[in-house]
């Protein structure tokens, strides 16, 4: 599986941690997936840790 964020390809739970930091929590965010060859964007909205 592999994923992304705001236009760039995200490699790791690191990476993907780093990238949610520039967001407050409210924000509506898109994360592209990609599962069994089919890529989809799909909706967040975090919350406050």
């Amino acid at each position: 599986m592999g994923f992304g964020s705001a236009g760039r390809e995200i490699g790791d739970l690191y990476e993907y941690t780093c990238a949610l930091r520039g967001h407050d929590p409210g924000d509506r965010i898109e994360i592209m997936v990609l599962r069994e060859g089919e890529r989809m964007t799909l909706s967040s909205v975090p919350g406050r840790r």
